[in-house]
């Protein structure tokens, strides 16, 4: 189980000693925040585990989330929820707190996910939550990273590490923590400024040619920039520009 005990011990944060829920394991942490927050929750409730059993990710799709990784979710009550931008910030503040802890270079694959070495190594999820007149309410921040040696099933051996694969060791404690930390910096920032020009050099798809997939839609771009509210700005062969949000779009390098 995990040591409640050493993540507090940690913590720097005005939001996260008292609201913080430790399990084994669960469905998906993301759906359990989101039914606290319809509950009237406050800011800062924020629940680990060591694996899911129905794990989300961005579009409807399953999240990979075996033992050994390290599956987080936090309810925030933003005064302008702003999903995409949340996203950026979150990535940013893993990648700090990845860093802190081991001699590892994490870069970010525009909107949502972590790499190291070439291979996806964590993934955030960040969704709204309507109050019954269908105005946005709250957002929950979902992140998992694959923290110890796992192994992966065929499908995503190429695209998939851990941690623990890349001989990087730690304790999903100290990770908890170090990423609540930044986290916590991140999202109180007053000008996202700084963060938002840590996110375009640590992406992966800025001047690079990639496809993008929106719907049954395929067509190549180059990935131009990366705006403040986090789109991203592709530019197609016949030089038109399309501003892409991170709700209705893929990318694959």
């Amino acid at each position: 189980m995990l040591d409640r005990n050493r993540i507090v011990s940690q913590l720097n944060t005005m939001r996260y000693e008292r609201g913080l829920i430790l399990g084994d394991y669960t469905a998906s942490t993301n759906t359990k925040v989101r039914d606290m927050a319809q509950h009237g929750a406050a800011e800062g409730v924020t629940i680990i585990v060591q694996r899911q059993t129905g794990g989300r990710g961005r579009l409807g799709r399953s999240f990979h989330s075996p033992e050994g990784g390290l599956y987080l979710s936090t309810l925030l009550r933003p005064a302008d929820p702003d999903p995409g931008q949340i996203t950026c910030r979150a990535a940013v503040a893993a990648a700090r707190a990845i860093e802190s802890l081991c001699d590892a270079k994490i870069d970010i694959k525009w909107v949502n996910d972590l790499y190291l070495n070439g291979r996806k190594v964590a993934g955030i999820l960040a969704e709204g939550v309507l109050s019954p007149d269908g105005s946005l309410t709250a957002v929950v921040l979902g992140i998992g990273i694959n923290v110890g040696e796992m192994i992966f099933p065929d499908e995503l051996k190429s695209i998939a590490t851990s941690l623990g694969n890349e001989g990087f060791a730690l304790a999903r404690e100290d990770l908890a923590a170090a990423f609540l930390n930044e986290w916590e910096r991140a999202y109180d920032a007053t000008d996202p400024a700084d963060t938002m020009a840590e996110y375009r050099r640590r992406n992966l798809v800025l001047g690079r040619q990639v496809t993008v997939m929106r719907g049954s839609e395929t067509y190549p771009a180059a990935a131009e920039a990366i705006t403040d509210g986090g789109h991203l700005l592709v530019r197609t062969p016949d030089g038109e520009i399309h501003e892409l949000n991170s709700g209705e779009v893929s990318l694959r390098l």
